[in-house]
């Protein structure tokens, strides 16, 4: 080992002391036999040293072909809502098992399957969304989580944190996932974000309880314009929390209290305060810092060689929970008697391929979701809203429509369409139908006794 840390050593011994193969494995050894040796356990130790690579990837091929076969009988069967939370998260399973193998061939299969599946789901929602805001047997959607998680936990004696990181996807909250078991105990559920799945739309739902078309009628002085909706911060999501709580008569004498971060230093500023909020009722922690990079990365050449591809994202994904205040916070909450509600508002999707607008100069900037009036597209790449009531959408005009970018799509403009391509080829988006922007995780964390 000292000439060539590389070069595989295999122990021969009799003695079968733990001290003895605790100082073994310590030194980094491949294997190790006990005597007497008995052939087959050469022939196994050969194998496990040169081929064990060409074996692991056969068997890896063989149950991704297994995988395959299933998942394209069970696309043959027309999958529910549910089918496909569980399709999706089988995929992003695969998705982490491949980036630990990096076997090219299959991860070109793999990407392929997403695809495909990708425009499955968008042709599924384009069917059923309608049904999902008017019957009780659909997903649970953004409206609901407070109401289904953290109305009955908030009757209890114990703290409640709210936490939602932006812009957050099932496969790195996968990441993320063995860190956070390590300081509780966590269940898992699943819920549909509504349409478009942008931050000002799919983030209110869940602080106001209802859909955008509501919170326009009730709160029209809260409810921006087109133009100012996309810039907006969500400046009143605690207000739309406070209200939402009182509409389910939930006391709250206190109030609550909420905090966004957008910064290291404000990160820092709630893992200081932690402590200090053990006795409040509730505790809204908002967090940007993964949509934020992703609406950085394509202004900034050194982030878009850093993340290339969704491998890319979830290794700096994983990088930056490690290394945040957030996991700081998380690690000080633990010792609370406090319950976690840790969600999101919507993913992203790195789009791929780009299809012409057109329409009025009025209209709204987003590459995967846009409103306006007498928009012309490609009907085969979008899901066309002529009525946006029926979408749990506000109208601001009675011609108004709306449309959102399926599967990996993003709008431009025929006028300098090659520099818009350029331009924004590649990038991770929101605001469209995709399983990546629109299957989440809603994680329930308590403590470990």
């Amino acid at each position: 080992k000292k000439l060539n840390e590389s070069l595989p050593i295999v122990m021969v011994t009799k003695n079968e002391e733990e001290g003895l193969m605790n100082k073994a494995i310590a030194q980094q050894i491949t294997d190790y036999i006990i005597k007497p040796i008995n052939p087959n356990q050469v022939l196994m130790s050969i194998k496990k040293i040169l081929m064990s690579e060409e074996i692991r990837r056969n068997r890896t091929g063989e149950e991704y072909a297994e995988f395959s076969a299933k998942l394209n009988q069970k696309l043959f069967t027309e999958p529910n809502w549910q089918d496909w939370i569980d399709i999706y998260r089988s995929l992003a399973e695969w998705d982490l098992k491949l980036d630990q193998l990096y076997y090219e061939d299959i991860m070109q299969m793999h990407s392929y399957e997403k695809k495909n599946c990708n425009i499955e789901f968008s042709n599924y929602i384009a069917a059923h969304y309608e049904e999902f805001l008017t019957e009780s047997a659909g997903p649970v959607l953004s409206p609901d989580i407070v109401r289904k998680y953290a109305a009955d936990r908030l009757y209890t004696k114990k703290v409640v944190y709210f936490v939602v990181l932006d812009c957050l996807r099932l496969d790195q909250f996968m990441v993320f996932k063995p860190f956070i078991e390590e300081l509780f105990n966590m269940k898992t559920d699943y819920y549909y974000s509504i349409l478009p799945t942008s931050t000002p739309y799919s983030r209110n739902a869940i602080f106001a309880g209802m859909m955008p078309n509501r919170i326009a009628k009730l709160y029209p002085q809260f409810w921006r314009s087109s133009k100012e909706i996309e810039s907006s911060l969500n400046r009143d999501e605690h207000f739309f929390m406070d209200e939402q709580l009182k509409k389910m008569d939930i006391p709250m004498p206190q109030g609550s209290k909420y905090i966004k971060v957008l910064n290291t230093e404000e990160g820092e500023y709630v893992t200081k305060k932690i402590p200090s909020y053990k006795k409040e009722r509730l505790v809204i922690l908002v967090y940007n810092f993964l949509d934020l990079l992703l609406h950085h990365r394509f202004k900034d050449e050194v982030l878009q060689e850093i993340i290339p591809n969704d491998r890319a994202l979830r290794s700096l994904s994983k990088l930056w929970f490690l290394n945040s205040q957030f996991y700081q916070t998380l690690k000080l909450i633990a010792k609370q008697d406090a319950v976690v509600i840790l969600t999101t508002d919507h993913g992203s999707i790195k789009v791929e391929h780009a299809t012409k607008v057109i329409s009025d100069k009025e209209i709204s900037s987003g590459l995967r979701a846009k409103h306006g009036k007498n928009i012309t597209c490609n009907d085969r790449h979008v899901i066309k809203v002529s009525d946006p009531n029926r979408y749990g959408l506000p109208i601001e005009n009675v011609v108004e429509n709306f449309i959102f970018a399926k599967g990996d799509h993003y709008f431009v403009y025929p006028t300098d369409y090659n520099e818009y391509k350029r331009k924004f080829d590649g990038t991770y988006q929101h605001g469209g139908v995709s399983m990546e922007e629109m299957i989440l995780p809603v994680s329930i964390l308590t403590p470990k006794k």
